[in-house]
């Protein structure tokens, strides 16, 4: 049956460590009268000491509601799958960072980029899952979240929206994945180039991109053209290590399985290699 207000009120000193309330809050055509008093459970002293997992998955939630659940002090495991939660929901989530390692926040489309920061801070604390499908981030927010992941050194399980995962597929597509000598692959170089080699450097990537990439110019254009494309390669190639992984770092075939970390320690061993380059 549904667990309403007063029976999840006896369970609230209790040692319950799983709680699955989207059928209790569910609206259920309008029969299950009160079911939302169940949110005020969670507000009282000393509730759910030991719960560590909490679903309200399918079943509406308002993103005020998330507030009262920054009492539980082990919750670590939330599914707000299909919820209709928001960006607002999420930066009332920060109060949750030291303990939240896994996060479901799939088919919210009002859940976009502006959210990125708030989970950021999750990220950067102990989340090593994050469901994204059906949101509305996009590809500058994965990139601000591959930036932190890269820099801290951590390895998170983000499950991205399908058209970022059709972004990330058709990479190859995009820039010349595998530089190779004279060519360069890092952004700091190009103000060492000559012009010459700013322009070879140009032409490879747009013989080797489906997208037109203008190689002509002076050298500063050629060089700020080619720095910028540089950088967006660098965040997106480790958007795709964080979502695919690499069997062989900046250089391998694509193995399809999580690697992440072994990536970013290869690229930080390229920069420290490349350092030395005139």
């Amino acid at each position: 049956g549904l667990l309403n207000e007063r029976i999840i009120n006896v369970f609230r000193t209790s040692e319950v460590t799983r709680l699955d309330l989207g059928p209790s809050l569910s609206e259920e055509g309008g029969l299950n009268i009160g079911g939302r008093a169940v949110w005020n459970v969670f507000t009282r002293p000393h509730s759910f000491l030991f719960l560590s997992e909490l679903s309200f998955n399918n079943t509406p939630v308002l993103d005020m509601d998330l507030v009262k659940l920054i009492g539980l002090p082990k919750l670590a495991v939330l599914g707000l799958k299909n919820t209709g939660v928001g960006d607002e929901g999420v930066f009332h989530l920060i109060a949750l960072k030291l303990t939240l390692t896994r996060l479901d926040l799939s088919d919210n489309p009002c859940v976009t980029d502006d959210a990125v920061p708030a989970l950021n801070l999750c990220i950067n604390s102990k989340l090593n899952f994050l469901g994204l499908v059906g949101t509305s981030v996009a590809m500058p927010g994965l990139r601000l979240m591959a930036k932190l992941i890269q820099r801290e050194d951590r390895i998170v399980d983000v499950e991205i929206p399908e058209a970022c995962e059709s972004y990330i597929d058709d990479i190859p597509n995009i820039y010349l994945l595998y530089p190779q000598p004279p060519l360069i692959r890092l952004p700091a170089l190009c103000s060492r180039l000559s012009a010459a080699a700013l322009q070879r450097n140009l032409e490879a990537h747009a013989e080797a991109a489906a997208v037109k990439i203008f190689t002509g110019g002076t050298k500063e254009e050629m060089c700020e053209r080619l720095r910028n494309l540089l950088v967006k390669r660098e965040v997106d190639l480790v958007v795709w290590g964080m979502i695919y992984g690499y069997d062989e770092a900046d250089g391998g075939e694509w193995a399809g399985k999580d690697d992440t970390k072994k990536y970013i320690e290869a690229q930080a061993a390229a920069i420290e290699a490349h350092k030395g380059l005139r």
